[in-house]
This record gives structure tokens, sequence and C-alpha cells, in this order.
């Protein structure tokens, strides 16, 4: 099996089509499929299936597709991965951030980036957490920040901090008060949340389920722009993190502490176990610690700091 092999491959997995990958590659046809069929005889299963309209993978295929894809990516940054001759880290990291923390982490990241390590191209992109689970699992992105990560096998999990859900919609839904509110208080509310198989819906049914109470949940929105949207409309309230909304400070909403029970979440930076960080991918993992302390000190963050706890208590809710 060589890189050449499996670039072939991975062109034609996409494309869907032996003739378009053929045209992309300027190879023969011919020559292309003698490649695949080579390929095939020396894995000893089928990766595509052939029909009239093209070729689709077959389950083989597509964990193929995955692993070639990774190391694809290695071999064409290889060279950049080390240090030059001038000592200095180049090579290409991609993060996946929730929207929340990008919000606040973008700007000072690529700045810190550009004092330490100039060599570097970052490249960041947001999704929800089981997008995030799937897109460090599938070797697409190098660090990952996902929450309940000590669930996961195969990955290397460093804990950065814990944040505490608040109660938060409009005023005409949670009035002016600061007084905490009650899960079974809540539960009487028109709800917006996730679907079930996100992890933090997961986390506010296990409570309401400790409390035996059934929660009112009207909208289902997997988009934290979408959910932002229909809480600031005022059709409903969210079980969320402070930080969630924390670029909402200025719209008239409510933000109470919830009780009986608390609900927390531990935040963690993810990398898969079996593929060793590049010394580029170190040095962003290191430049995001950094920064989500510095974030949570200043009270951009509102959490309490897992990598010095006794240095940075969680700021009190207002």
């Amino acid at each position: 099996m060589t890189p050449r092999q499996l670039k072939y491959f991975v062109t034609i997995a996409r494309c869907g089509s032996l003739t378009t990958a053929a045209a992309q590659l300027h190879v023969a046809q011919p020559a292309l499929s003698q490649h695949v069929t080579g390929l095939e005889s020396a894995l000893g299963v089928p990766l595509f299936d052939r029909h009239a309209r093209g070729v689709t993978l077959t389950p083989e295929g597509q964990r193929l597709l995955e692993r070639a894809t990774s190391i694809l990516r290695q071999l064409d940054s290889l060279q950049n991965d080390v240090l030059d001759t001038h000592g200095a880290l180049n090579g290409t990291v991609s993060v996946c951030l929730v929207e929340s923390l990008a919000a606040v982490l973008t700007i000072p990241l690529y700045r810190q980036l550009q004092h330490v390590a100039p060599g570097i191209s970052l490249q960041l992109c947001t999704a929800i957490s089981r997008e995030a689970r799937a897109l460090v699992e599938a070797r697409k992105v190098d660090l990952a920040i996902l929450p309940v990560a000590f669930e996961l096998p195969r990955l290397e999990v460093l804990p950065l901090f814990e944040e505490r859900f608040h109660v938060i919609g409009s005023t005409s839904w949670l009035g002016t008060s600061h007084e905490p509110l009650r899960l079974k208080e809540v539960a009487e509310l028109p709800l917006a949340a996730p679907d079930r198989d996100h992890d933090q819906r997961k986390l506010i049914e296990r409570a309401a389920l400790s409390q035996n109470c059934t929660l009112n949940v009207r909208y289902e929105l997997n988009s934290p722009s979408l959910l932002h949207q229909v809480v600031r409309g005022g059709l409903a309230c969210t079980i969320f993190a402070r930080s969630s909304f924390a670029e909402q400070q200025g719209v008239e909403l409510s933000m109470r502490k919830l009780i009986e029970p608390s609900i927390e979440r531990t935040q963690s930076l993810v990398w898969m176990a079996e593929r060793p960080l590049t010394p580029a991918s170190e040095t962003v993992r290191d430049l995001l610690t950094q920064l989500i302390s510095q974030l949570i000190t200043d009270g951009s963050l509102q959490a309490r700091d897992l990598l010095s706890p006794s240095a940075h208590p969680a700021p009190p809710a207002r």
C-alpha cells in the first residue's frame, strides 16, 4: 500500500466516480481501476460498490477513507510539523470549539499564536459536542474542547474548566429577581434545548429524573444561534451555561442560578490517544490552556478553572 494508492482511493471516494477521479488526477481510467483492484487485493476486502451511476464506499471503504485522509494529511504536513533550520515551529493545527468559546477565544488565540509561533497555521471550526467528537475520532481535527469527555474511549483528556448551568430567559418569563430557581419550578416554563442525543440535554434530563419532574421542552434546537434567537425572542427559556450567552448581556435577559439540583459540566481539551501531538499541536494546546485560565481570571468566562482551581475560584453569580 503506497501513498499514491491512498491518494487515488480518496479522490475516487470523494468524486463517487472513476471517470471523474481519473480526470482530476490526470490518470487513465483503466490504470486507476487497476490501482483500486490492487488496493482491494492487498487488504482482502472490497472498498467500493460499483453501479451504473458510479461507485459508493463499502463499510470497509468508509473506515479506510477516515484513516487514509488522516495519513495523507500528516504526510502533506510532515515537513512543516518539525522545527525548521531556524528553530521556528511550523505546521497546520486544526481545532474545534463550541461557538460560545470561539466567540471569546478566537481573537486572543490568533494574536498569541502570531506572537509565539507565527509559522503555525491555525484552522478553527465550531460544532456541537457530538459533531466535534466525530471530527476528532475521524482525525479531521487535531484538538477539540468537549464536555463530559471522560466518558469517551480512545481520547486523551485534559479537564479545563467546570461551568454551572443557569436558567436563562427574558424578564417576561423570569422577572428581574436574582434568586435561584429550583428545577421543579423551571419545569413549568416553556424550554428550548438541544435534542435528547446531545450531552447537555442528557445532563438536564438526568437531573429532572432525580427530581421526579418532566421538562416542558417546546423547541429542540441543536444550533446555538437558533436557540439564542428563540430565547432572546421570548418564546422560551433555556438551561445553559452563562458563558454561552455572554455576548448577549446587553439584551434584556435574566440569568438565575439553578438549584435543587445544581447542574455542572466539565469542559476538556481532547485529542486522539493513538495519535501523538506534533510540536505545533502541543504549542496550540498550551496556548489554549493559558488563555482559558486568563479568561476565567478576568471574568470573560464564568467557570471554575480546573487547571489551577485554588488560584482561580469561580466568579460569583451576578
